[in-house]
C-alpha cells in the first residue's frame, strides 16, 4: 500500500508517519522543490511535475492537506475516482463563510461577532478576514473609520469581525471511525508577520503565517474544547455523511470566553509543531501524519478500509 500526497503544507509529517507505520510513500513535487524533497529518504517515489492534477490518477491512498484545494479545486477533488483518506466532501466546508456558519451553528459552537460595513463604529478595532484557507494572507486589522477606504482594494470575499483582544489558539483533533473515539491531539498558536508589532510601534503588517508554536493549554480549559470537538463531529455526521474522518482543527479567539473564528477540515498546518497530548491515547508522542497512517493500518487489519476513505 502506498500513501501519497502533494509536497507542501504538512507533506513531511505525512510521509514520515507513513514510513513509521510500514507504508511506501509517494510525493508529487513541483520542479522548484525537487532538490529538497529528493534529498529525503522518507520518500520512496518522487514524482516531479508542474501539474498537480496528476495525483488524481494515483493508485495509492491520498492524504489531503491545506494546499489541495488551492492546487486542484473542490470540484476536481470531489469528482475524482482516486482514494482519499477521510471524507473528501468535508474539505469544502472550510472554504466558504456560509458553510463555516452552517456547521458551527449546527454544533452550537459560539462564533466571533461579525458586522456589515454600515454597522461598524469609527473608534473601534475590527479584524477583516478573507474567505477560505489562505494562511492568513490578506487579513488585516483596522479602525472602523478606516474600513471603507481599505476595503475598496479587496477583491475577494471578506468578513468584518469584532477584534478580540485576547489569544488565538488552534485546537487539533482526530476522529477515528475504527476506534469510535475523538482524540484531542494538541494546541498551537500561529507566528505571523504582524507579530513584529510586539517589538516596535504599530504598523500595518500582514497576518501571513510563517510558522507554528505548540501550546500546553491550561488543563481546566481542555474539557470545554473537547466538548466543542465532539459537537462538531456529531453535527458534521448529519450535514455531510459519513462526517468527519481523521484530522480537523477548530480555531478560537479567547478572552475569557471561546469564540470560533474558523476551522480546518483536514490536517492543519499547526500540527507540524509537536504536541504531547497524543501520548494520552498512544503512550508516546506521535505526529498527526503518523496518526493518519495508524488509522489506515487499523482499517486494513480489520478489513474496514472503506470506512476511512472516499
Amino acid at each position: 500500500m502506498i500513501i501519497s500526497t502533494i509536497a507542501s503544507h504538512s507533506a513531511l509529517q505525512i510521509m514520515m508517519g507513513a514510513k513509521k507505520e510500514g507504508f511506501k510513500t509517494r510525493l508529487y513535487v513541483s520542479p522548484k522543490g525537487k532538490s529538497f524533497y529528493s534529498s529525503l529518504p522518507i520518500v520512496d517515489d518522487l514524482r516531479v511535475t508542474a501539474n498537480m492534477e496528476e495525483i488524481l490518477s494515483d493508485d495509492g491512498i491520498i492524504v489531503p492537506h491545506g494546499s489541495f484545494v488551492a492546487y486542484l479545486g473542490i470540484d476536481m477533488i470531489e469528482s475524482s475516482k482516486a482514494k482519499f483518506f477521510g471524507n473528501k466532501r468535508f474539505l469544502k466546508w472550510e472554504t466558504k463563510f456560509e458553510l463555516v456558519d452552517k456547521i458551527l451553528q449546527k454544533a452550537d459552537i459560539p462564533q466571533v461577532e461579525s458586522f456589515d460595513l454600515d454597522e461598524v463604529r469609527g473608534d473601534e478595532l475590527y479584524f477583516v478576514r478573507i474567505e477560505g484557507p489562505k494562511g492568513g494572507s490578506g487579513h488585516f486589522i483596522a479602525y472602523g473609520h478606516e474600513l471603507e477606504g481599505k476595503l475598496k482594494d479587496v477583491k475577494e470575499n471578506y468578513r468584518i469581525e469584532h477584534f478580540v483582544d485576547g489569544v488565538f489558539i488552534y485546537v487539533h483533533f482526530f476522529y477515528s471511525p475504527i476506534l469510535e473515539r475523538l482524540e484531542l491531539f494538541g494546541v498551537d498558536e500561529r507566528l505571523v508577520i504582524a507579530d513584529a508589532n510586539k517589538r516596535m510601534p504599530f504598523k500595518d503588517l500582514p497576518y501571513t503565517i510563517v510558522g507554528n508554536k505548540s501550546i500546553a493549554l491550561r488543563e481546566s480549559l481542555l474539557p470545554e474544547l473537547y466538548d466543542y470537538g465532539l459537537a462538531f463531529v456529531e453535527a458534521m455526521e448529519k450535514l455531510e455523511p459519513p462526517g468527519v474522518i481523521g484530522p480537523f482543527s477548530l480555531h478560537f479567539a479567547y478572552d475569557g470566553e471561546f469564540r470560533c473564528i474558523g476551522f480546518a477540515s483536514r490536517i492543519d498546518g499547526g500540527s507540524n509543531a509537536k504536541h504531547w497530548y497524543s501520548s494520552l491515547y498512544w503512550g508516546e508522542e506521535i505526529m498527526m501524519g503518523q496518526r493518519v497512517a495508524k488509522e489506515i493500518r487499523l482499517a486494513l487489519d480489520e478489513n474496514r478500509l472503506d470506512e476511512v476513505i472516499t
